[in-house]
């Protein structure tokens, strides 16, 4: 496989003169040549991105001459993080971003984009970007712009963030699966695949905000300033529970990792109040969330150096692999960040995130093919422990379960009893292989039978014996008689005789409380026609001679 796409890549490389891309280039990043006034001094010739020293809320400025392009490139592509954005051209304002003041729920900050279409004649003229924002992390920030035609502008972004998207399909779609595999699989004896792929789901959609690219999805503000921060404290919570499923084997451990779990859905709940009540916004109240993840990293760190070294636990080796992965990307993620390299934000987590989950889920599957086999082994143990070797029916330990199974949930139900008559004397006079083929003979006609109203059970060596819900003498009695009445069709092919002794009666619970008098009192009314049955059998005898 990888030769394979090694092959094609050069390929590629060597057809690569002629572009016969649908979506061409009619976008141009207006990067280079700001002038910019940070409110204590103007530099000229700047470039975009930047990151001013400035004290949020104060303002600062950044502006431009258009370009001379085409007429059909009047599109200008922002990006406001949590920023107030005032746009002018020439002097006259053209947009204005700021966030909305509402009465009652608050509505969060938001890094959103802002499409605006520039009016005729821009060519040449001044774009000023007038900037404030509230939020330190954001003060000072002057992010890239994008002049082009709307399509192309539009293609711009998603060209950029594409392989993120991606990320965010796999890992959703991914984390659907286990979702469902922990719903219908009942084979898995833990909650892992549940919690699994809850962690995938909000993991990809966290990566999905941070994209910016949600905005292509909905409009709504909420979504579009929360769902990052809410994400992680989901993030956290799952992943507390998924070790506790998967890796952790001492009782305390586990408990301590429900605990956490506890926290961080007490901090969710709590930033969502706090935000709507108005009192912080979510990027002011993550660092307690970074605070409890730290806390978190420590808890797990320790009860991880535990198992590891206590237990011997190899699950939580392998999860400490994984978890060295994840910690690398985390490490550049931070080099990106703290050296301004912007275009880099979370690709590292990203990547960091698909290969971790990746191999988590290796495990996962192997944990689950694992199940399936000892399921397997399981249902096969069972059906040969409630199986009748001889006529390969239910034996008397499956009659004995379900007898247990229907008192105790049914309030009615019937019990039959069989037995097969002479078999002794068939045994003595035809052999052991006859009476072998008798009994076999015998259930077969009963299961044709009564499989259809109910269970039917070899539960020794010539008795036999059948469950039934429905408790209408008259179906019984009609089973019964063609019953009978097959055997003695059955009989005639036969060079020794072929008749069963019955005996039957409803179990009410009222009536019986004591099932061990129940299945005697049937029992009882077999031996009863048994005697009747002999009788018959010697009269007609007595009535041929």
């Amino acid at each position: 496989m990888g030769l394979f796409v090694l092959t094609v890549l050069f390929l590629a490389n060597a057809n690569h003169e002629e572009d016969l891309s649908i979506m061409t280039e009619t976008a141009v990043t207006l990067s280079e040549n700001w002038t910019i006034n940070d409110g204590n001094s103007i530099q000229q010739g700047e470039s975009l991105p930047v990151k001013l020293n400035v004290v949020p809320g104060n303002t600062y400025e950044a502006s431009i001459i258009l370009p001379d392009v085409a007429n059909k490139m009047n599109y200008l592509l922002l990006r406001s993080s949590m920023q107030d954005m005032v746009v002018y051209l020439d002097g006259n304002e053209i947009r204005r971003i700021e966030k909305p003041e509402k009465s009652g729920i608050s509505s969060p900050l938001a890094s959103i984009w802002v499409m605006l279409k520039l009016p005729p004649d821009f060519q040449g003229k001044t774009l000023k970007l007038v900037i404030k924002s509230d939020v330190a992390a954001f003060s000072g920030l002057i992010n890239k712009v994008i002049i082009g035609e709307d399509s192309a502008v539009l293609y711009n972004l998603i060209k950029q963030e594409f392989g993120s998207f991606v990320i965010f399909l796999v890992l959703f779609s991914v984390g659907l699966i286990s979702i469902v595999i922990s719903i219908f699989a009942k084979i898995v004896t833990d909650n892992r695949f549940l919690y699994l792929g809850l962690l995938v789901t909000s993991t990809s959609v966290w990566i999905l905000s941070e994209a910016k690219i949600l905005q292509f999805f909905t409009g709504n503000r909420y979504i579009i300033g929360a769902i990052s921060y809410l994400m992680v404290p989901l993030m956290g919570l799952f992943f507390c529970l998924y070790v506790k499923e998967a890796i952790f084997t001492e009782t305390r451990h586990k408990q301590l990792m429900t605990i956490m779990a506890g926290l961080y859905l007490l901090l969710l709940i709590s930033t969502i109040l706090i935000q709507a009540l108005g009192i912080s916004e979510f990027i002011v109240t993550m660092n307690i969330t970074l605070m409890v993840i730290l806390l978190n990293v420590i808890v797990f760190s320790i009860l991880l150096f535990i198992e590891l070294v206590k237990n011997k636990n190899q699950n939580a080796k392998q999860f400490l692999k994984y978890v060295s992965l994840l910690a690398v990307s985390v490490i550049f993620e931070a080099i990106a960040f703290y050296t301004n390299s912007f275009d880099y934000t979370s690709t590292f987590i990203r990547i960091g995130s698909l290969i971790f989950f990746g191999l988590l889920l290796i495990d996962s599957y192997f944990y689950f093919k694992k199940n399936l086999e000892s399921q397997k082994e399981r249902d096969l143990y069972e059906m040969l422990a409630y199986k009748d070797i001889l006529t390969g029916g239910y034996n008397r330990a499956a009659f004995e379960r379900d007898f247990e199974i229907l008192r105790n949930k049914e309030e009615w139900f019937r019990l039959v009893l069989l037995d097969l008559n002479e078999l002794k004397y068939i045994n003595d006079h035809y052999g052991h292989r006859s009476g072998d083929e008798a009994i076999k003979t015998l259930y077969t006609i009963m299961a044709d039978i009564f499989t259809s109203v109910g269970m039917c059970y070899r539960i020794g060596g010539d008795e036999f014996a059948i469950l039934m819900k429905n408790t209408d003498d008259a179906v019984v009695e009609r089973r019964i008689q063609s019953f009978r009445e097959v055997l003695k069709q059955a009989e005639k092919k036969l060079e020794y005789p072929l008749d069963v002794a019955i005996g039957k009666d409803v179990y009410n619970a009222a009536t019986w409380s004591n099932t061990t008098k129940f299945y005697h009192h049937v029992d009882q009314q077999m031996y009863v026609d048994k005697l009747e049955r002999k009788q018959m059998r010697k009269a007609k005898i007595m009535g041929t001679q």
